[in-house]
Formats: C-alpha cells, structure tokens, sequence
C-alpha cells in the first residue's frame, strides 16, 4: 500500500495567543514528517475529529505555573466534550512564561480521563519557541500510524 499523509489536528487553548505562535513552525515540522497538519482554536466553538488519526492539545501557562497552570477548566471541559477522541493519539504541549509547572502533567490526565491514547508531550518557552520545537513532531511521526 502506497504511503498516504496522516491528518492531524492542533487543537489549541488560544488564551493572550501564547500557543498560536507555536502552531506555523509545528505545521511545517508536521507537514515535514508525513502529516496534513489542521488548526482549531477552542475559541473558533465546536471541533469535529473528521478522519484525523491523532491531535495535539496546547494550552498555556501563565506566571509561574502555580496557579494559572494548564488546561484550565473551560479547555478541559471543552476536550472532554469532543467525540472519538477515545479512538485516537494525543500529545499535549504548553507554552509557558517562567516554567511550566505541572502543566503537562495535568494535561497528560486530560488525555488519560478521555480514554485517549498518549503519545508525548513538550513545554515550549515563551522566550525561545524555537527550543526542542522537533520533540512533539518526531514522536508523532514514530507513534501515529
């Protein structure tokens, strides 16, 4: 069989627009390794998984990561309502202002609780979005089939 693309979509908590400066570069790294990367901002309203095989979660951290850590309630209300996120791979990331905290951790329970299947995460600094920015696309590309 012929290798066909893998859609994937970047779902994003786009709070102050911290996680959307992150998603050209992931695109590319993305779209580099095999994948038709999608975008979807929680704020856009509803999502529709469609046929993507996996999706990434970014949400952001805020001051240092204590008590404005990821997801914060509305994200995670709001991933726990999509359909079929059961039946496909999820990596998380945040973007974080002094450090992350427990913010992947927390995320990494989202993915969990909805029965998902967890794939990697990575903490982007605000100061340096470029830092380890190949982590989450080369875990994908190993782990999504």
């Amino acid at each position: 069989m012929p290798f066909q693309p893998i859609p994937i979509l970047i779902l994003i908590d786009d709070t102050r627009g911290w996680c959307a400066k992150v998603v050209p570069d992931l695109q590319e790294l993305l779209a580099n390794r095999g994948f038709i990367p999608t975008v979807h901002r929680m704020q856009e309203g509803p999502v529709d998984l469609g046929d993507h095989r996996a999706v990434l979660l970014g949400a952001p951290t805020f001051g240092l990561g204590i008590r404005d850590r990821a997801p914060t309630e509305e994200f995670a209300a709001y991933v726990e309502k999509i359909s079929g996120l059961d039946e496909v791979s999820v990596g998380v990331f945040t973007v974080y202002a002094a450090r992350p905290g427990d913010s992947l951790q927390r995320l990494k329970g989202l993915v969990l609780r909805t029965g998902a299947r967890f794939i990697a995460w990575h903490g982007y600094p605000r100061w340096n979005l470029s830092k380890g920015a190949h982590v989450l696309p080369a875990e994908c590309m190993v782990r999504v089939r």
